[in-house]
């Protein structure tokens, strides 16, 4: 038997096991669970009571970072251009209609509702507004602290 000389590639043309048996063509890194578990049990509350308790596990940033890797992994799956092989099946039923693809419709149903509760329990405007407003005040009130101290 000769020894591998090993400045030479070797050729093993075996498959490797894949990681997921039901889609076995699917790169690692853009299965369905590459970022939202599919078991995650926040994807089982309802909409009306998700923002108190997606905001008591995530700050602000930690969801922004996820909304965000969600996209990015839909993007990767976009550019890597075969539904089927990702798991999505044929386009979505609006995609036939004239609509310009984005990164959405290349999401798993669960990424989408993990999306859509991340949107909802981000911010509105009128918090922002109020937080900053109370911000204001505390920086007034400490500037007029700060200065009867100084005249005492």
């Amino acid at each position: 038997m000769r020894k591998h000389n090993p400045d030479q590639i070797p050729l093993d043309f075996t498959r490797a096991a894949a990681v997921c048996p039901t889609l076995p063509l699917c790169p690692v890194n853009l299965l369905p669970s590459a970022v939202v578990a599919l078991d995650d049990p926040l994807l089982k509350v309802s909409n009306l009571v998700i923002r108190e308790q997606f905001r008591a596990q995530a700050t602000f940033d930690q969801m922004l970072d996820e909304l965000h890797a969600i996209s990015h992994v839909a993007e990767q799956r976009r550019q890597y251009g075969d539904r089927a092989a990702v798991g999505l099946g044929g386009p979505r039923t609006y995609q036939d209609v004239g609509t310009a693809e984005s990164a959405m419709d290349w999401m798993h149903d669960h990424e989408l509702h993990r999306a859509n509760q991340i949107k909802l329990a981000l911010p509105s405007a009128g918090e922002e507004v109020e937080a900053a407003r109370l911000r204001i005040q505390l920086r007034i009130a400490a500037r007029k602290a700060n200065r009867l101290k100084a005249a005492a």
